[in-house]
């Protein structure tokens, strides 16, 4: 049995456990790998290393396209925007100017050229389709012209619990200094690794601690929500929990991105924080809950877990242990808050659940992935790895999960 296949059947049944169905699923209960089912996405893998660097090309046998290019985030996927800006949406041909935090490299913006790996995606959530010109360095940030597609394209999408405001995840933008954020004492070994993987690392780390750090927020703000819609005890404990938890990630994050970049790393003001709207019902209670726990942590959860077991580095390894056994935590929280929702409210707050998962599972269904680029010793997956991994994981463990909590609340 692979390791990334016991933890799915070890989530999966924390997961049971925690909405209170006793049915045997196939996820949680086979005992070989071929007991899962054909649910999820296979494809093989090959990888080559080079000086420290792994460059792995996998293939998904899922029926979505694939196009188009995305971040290596992590626990997170689309590396998105710092600050954003611009004029208006883009699309459909028309060139208009997207802005990011400087590169943690030399040069701070990379070339026009080598943009695309860096910043697929704007703090809007668009995707970059061309790259026209650039980069300007304007007040820290490298800004280009470039052609971009809609805005909360799926492709984008962080996963985990985002700070959602305005309809997109926000987050602080990352800056050199030390603010306290990368304290850990545990450093990965750079050494035989060249200067741009160097930094991408460091940019990759960074984004993921960055949105780490914004989920503490989000946290905090479930906590407000679930006080004010008369919640158990139990849920708002594991809230705050929770964002301790989050506190924890984002520092470890910041150390590695710090280690690779050899600069101090932090995150700046997370401004939004106090525009977050909060959930005034249950059913806008549950939706958010379905989306960004049930489904994105319990991914999380998953991608860690993939990252983990692909890791040689000791302290990624360390970091990367902590943090999946976090996330299945909070992916649980998730589906306790939810059950204890259904059994409180009405169909309004069934029908919520339902929508929020099928829009969620039709928002994966459409995220493209061709970027290969990985270190697999330092816990990079490559964006079609990550994918493979989400879909397998929506398949096998979310999917029939939120099948038993519905039969369960009937």
């Amino acid at each position: 049995m692979s390791r990334l296949l016991s933890f799915e059947i070890t989530l999966t049944q924390k997961i049971l456990v925690a909405v209170g169905a006793t049915a045997c699923l196939t996820a949680a209960c086979g005992d070989d790998e071929t007991s899962t089912g054909g649910g999820g996405s296979g494809g093989g893998t090959t990888s080559s290393t080079t000086s420290g660097q792994t460059t792995t090309s996998a293939s998904t046998t899922t029926s979505s396209t694939t196009a188009s290019t995305t971040a290596s985030t992590g626990t997170g996927q689309g590396g998105g925007g710092g600050a954003g800006g611009g004029d208006g949406g883009g699309g459909g041909g028309v060139a208009v100017e997207r802005c990011w935090p400087a590169s943690l490299g030399d040069p701070p913006c990379p070339p026009l050229a080598e943009a695309g790996t860096v910043y697929p995606c704007t703090i809007d959530s668009e995707v970059v389709n061309e790259w026209v010109s650039g980069p300007d360095l304007v007040n820290g940030e490298c800004c280009y012209q470039v052609e971009v597609g809609p805005p909360n394209d799926p492709t984008c999408a962080v996963i985990g619990r985002p700070l959602v405001v305005d309809g997109r995840p926000a987050r602080a933008p990352i800056a050199r200094g030390d603010q306290g954020w990368s304290a850990s004492p545990s450093r990965p070994r750079v050494e035989g690794l060249d200067s741009k993987t160097r930094a991408r690392l460091a940019r990759a780390w960074a984004d993921d601690a960055s949105y780490e750090h914004a989920s503490v927020a989000s946290f905090a703000k479930l906590s407000l929500e679930l006080l004010a819609l008369g919640a158990p005890a139990e849920l708002v404990r594991a809230a705050h929990e929770a964002a301790l938890d989050e506190i924890r990630h984002a520092e470890l994050g910041f150390a590695l991105a710090s280690a690779y970049a050899g600069e101090p790393v932090s995150p700046g003001p997370l401004a939004e924080a106090v525009r977050a709207p909060l959930a005034r019902d249950l059913p806008a209670l549950v939706a958010a809950a379905v989306r960004e726990g049930c489904v994105g942590e319990t991914l999380a959860a998953l991608v860690a877990s993939a990252q983990h077991d692909a890791a040689t580095d000791e302290a990624v390894i360390s970091s990367l242990a902590v943090v999946r056994a976090d996330e299945a935590r909070h992916a649980e929280l998730a589906w306790k808050l939810v059950a204890w929702a259904l059994r409180s409210g009405g169909a309004d707050v069934r029908a919520a659940a339902e929508e929020a998962f099928a829009a969620a599972a039709a928002d994966l269904a459409s995220v493209r992935a061709e970027d290969t680029w990985s270190v697999h010793p330092h816990g990079r997956l490559s964006e079609r790895e990550m994918l493979d991994v989400r879909r397998r994981g929506l398949e096998l463990v979310v999917r029939p999960a939120m099948e038993a909590l519905l039969a369960s609340e009937v």
